[in-house]
């Protein structure tokens, strides 16, 4: 057989190797070799662990690979800070650490060319689904129980004085004992479909649920359903564009939550790092909190101002507050990523943003052959009990549990609406069961605009990254109170 020769191989000049295993030398040069192969063996292995290791670290996800510093500062802050960050965003499986390579790599890039978005993106769509990394600590079926939840809030005049409100959250769920599902976890117990319009899910078009039958109950947007635009259900099931509602939905910032200022600033009064005795400090501090800023550097100099307008209080509590606002701004502001509370929705509550809202505004309807309508329910007590208040000297320590049939008119989940314009006859009985306090009530009726609110809102609703006018003119926030409106829809 011909000999194959390479050129430039065949111009090698090859050492030679003579090994005689016979030879004690041999044999020691040998076994020496063998034993540097196999630490340098042992090395490689063991740093390749720790290396493979450290990638998949919290400390290598937010520091080293890409510019994750305000993710990582605010799930520090979080009841997940001691969950790694790959065990939620990559989960378990081969190919999902495969493809999060994939992306790792493609983040690099983005980081050494500096062209990566600011603030970085979080679309659910490239998140696993949360049945395969939620419900590995967390399952619907363990929720069951009801939750007291007591808020402390600070008012905005001179005395800040305090306020209380409290309620009971149903956290329901699936009971595996009885097949029930209720409360907030009915939601994640029951199979639920939808479809957004935005990339941040705060416009529905259409809902589906599942009923015990088999069958599908759509809900389409009254606006949509008016237009007749109903024929875009089966395109977005083929695009992808259709989502099975699970945990994320809701809880999309439950590892990256950025406290809104007004309550923020709550929490450090309670705490006394920002004293209340300081007057009007909880609207001065949340104004400045509230504020644009293009640097860390320029709001703390705003916020030394701040002791210019407390030059008669107690130096110690004025330079504690001055302190304690430019801690709060260093965790919830990023001014060199375009991130505050603003940049994100947080779908977990109702207030500031839509959230529950987004679904249950009384505008998703669903319309039978006969004409006959049925709107997802905006009943506040599905989820949690009214909230009671108690104010300044009278703040609440029992609240009342109401036990018993509510009154025919609270059966129209639009009452939570109407009851304002109730008779006087009408509202003689509510103390029987709501308490004096009841229709003072700040965690229902503590909305407040700039008097130029109609004619500055699109300019400021632009300004924090609003994308479409259809977020808030759905009939969602602003009918809550102003059921007859206030201005045409654009």
């Amino acid at each position: 057989m011909k000999k194959i020769r390479i050129p430039f191989l065949s111009k090698l000049r090859w050492p030679h190797i003579d090994l005689d295993l016979s030879k004690p030398a041999h044999r020691w040069k040998f076994l020496l070799g063998l034993a540097a192969l196999g630490v340098v063996g042992v090395a490689l292995a063991i740093g390749g662990v720790q290396g493979y290791a450290y990638s998949e670290s919290t400390e290598f996800c937010g520091t080293v690979c890409h510019s994750m510093y305000p993710q990582l500062e605010r799930h520090d802050q979080s009841a997940h800070a001691n969950v790694e960050c790959t065990t939620c965003h990559v989960g378990p499986g081969a190919a999902a650490f495969v493809q999060s390579k994939i992306d790792g790599t493609r983040q690099l890039v983005a980081t050494v060319f500096d062209n990566y978005a600011r603030p970085i993106k979080s679309p659910v769509k490239n998140l696993r689904p949360a049945r395969e990394i939620c419900e590995g600590c967390h399952t619907p079926t363990s929720f069951t129980d009801n939750i007291i939840k007591v808020n402390r809030h600070y008012d905005d005049d001179a005395e800040n004085t305090p306020y209380e409100n409290t309620l009971i959250l149903k956290m329901g769920g699936l009971n595996v004992l009885t097949g029930e599902r209720r409360g907030i976890h009915w939601h994640v117990a029951s199979e639920v479909d939808y479809i957004a319009l935005d990339d941040q899910r705060q416009v529905m078009a259409w809902v589906g649920v599942k009923q015990p039958d088999g069958s599908l109950k759509e809900y389409f947007s009254r606006d949509l359903l008016n237009m007749a635009q109903t024929n875009f259900v089966e395109k977005a099931r083929a695009s992808g564009e259709l989502r099975t509602l699970d945990c994320i939905d809701c809880h999309n910032r439950t590892a990256h939550y950025i406290p809104y200022p007004e309550q923020v600033v709550d929490q450090a009064m309670l705490h006394n790092l920002i004293s209340p005795d300081l007057p009007f400090i909880h609207k001065n501090a949340s104004d400045l909190l509230n504020e644009k800023y293009a640097s860390s550097d320029e709001a703390f100099a705003a916020i030394d101002k701040l002791a210019e307008k407390y030059a008669s209080s107690p130096k110690d509590e004025v330079e504690q507050a001055v302190k304690t606002l430019k801690d709060i701004y260093t965790i919830t502001n990023f001014p060199d990523m375009n991130l505050d509370w603003k940049s994100n929705p947080n779908n977990e509550r109702h207030n500031p943003t839509l959230g529950c809202f987004r679904c249950h505004d009384g505008n998703h309807v669903s319309r039978d052959a006969k004409g006959n309508e049925e709107v997802i329910s905006v009943k506040c007590n599905l989820c949690h009990t009214v909230p009671i208040t108690g104010r300044g000297s009278e703040l609440v320590v029992e609240a009342p549990v109401i036990v018993g049939s509510v009154p025919a008119t609270h059966a129209d989940f639009s009452w939570t609406v109407t009851h304002q314009y109730a008779s006087s006859d009408e509202l003689d009985s509510c103390a029987d069961c709501h308490g004096r306090s009841f229709c003072s009530n700040q965690a229902c009726h503590n909305l407040k605009h700039p008097a130029d609110m109609a004619f500055t809102h699109p300019q400021s609703y632009a300004e924090s990254g609003g994308q479409v006018c259809y977020t808030c003119h759905q009939n969602v926030t602003c009918a809550r109170c102003h059921p007859g409106g206030i201005i045409e829809k654009p």
